[in-house]
């Protein structure tokens, strides 16, 4: 969804729910598609994130470093490929979440997890469809379909159910997941758009905690096995 722009000054973290739902919209695609081309959207973003906001000023830097270093598709590509499906020499930055809650992949704790959340909300996948639900790029595309419904929602108990199904899914998963992930990403020397993309993801999560009131440090989730 495309945020509607606030008036001068208007950095209240409440106004800036659609903004993080189109930033989260984003990276699912930068974490899913090799070729991922978001360089004008980011930029359009962007003029709609905080400035004046206290607890939020890294994301609008970290977009900033992604708009300036995007890559041609080919390159981009590779890159993709050599961080997130084979290490090329180095520990692949496996994208999803039960490599680093269960130590392996598809773990059905993680899965049936993801799961409840997604008919919590209504969301139905995709039949054709063969990425687990606990791949990162699915997880924030969850995540920002729920903040666009925070947003938009009119009636108070489906806002607070949403909201609710919205802090479960950063307090059990996005949040220590990302936070592994991205330990793992530095680890790798990833380009730097991909770097960038990496402080995006945390600064994003960061935003999103802040603004839906969450304690500043949320659950850590099952302990890591990398």
């Amino acid at each position: 969804m495309t945020p509607k722009r606030k008036a001068a000054g208007a950095d209240a973290p409440e106004d800036l729910v659609p903004a993080l739902s189109s930033v989260f919209s984003l990276l699912s695609e930068v974490f899913l598609e090799p070729e991922a081309d978001v360089k004008v959207r980011l930029g359009e973003v962007l003029a709609f994130c905080p400035v004046n906001c206290p607890g939020l000023e890294g994301l609008p830097k970290a977009l900033q470093g992604m708009i300036e270093n995007c890559e041609p598709p080919n390159g981009q590509a590779m890159e993709f490929v050599r961080l997130f499906l084979h290490g090329n020499g180095n520990a692949t930055v496996h994208p999803y979440e039960s490599v680093y809650t269960h130590g392996h992949l598809m773990a059905p704790e993680c899965l049936d997890d993801w799961r409840a959340l997604h008919e919590e909300v209504g969301i139905h996948p995709r039949g054709t469809l063969h990425v687990p639900p606990d791949h990162l790029g699915l997880e924030l595309e969850f995540l920002a379909y729920v903040l666009s419904r925070i947003a938009s929602e009119g009636d108070h108990a489906e806002s607070q159910r949403v909201r609710a199904a919205a802090e479960t899914a950063l307090r059990r998963h996005l949040v220590p997941f990302s936070r592994r992930f991205v330990a793992r990403l530095s680890g790798a020397g990833p380009s730097t758009y991909y770097a960038s993309a990496g402080a995006a993801l945390v600064e994003g999560l960061h935003a999103c905690v802040i603004i839906l009131g969450l304690s500043p440090d949320p659950a850590q989730g099952s302990p890591a096995n990398n």
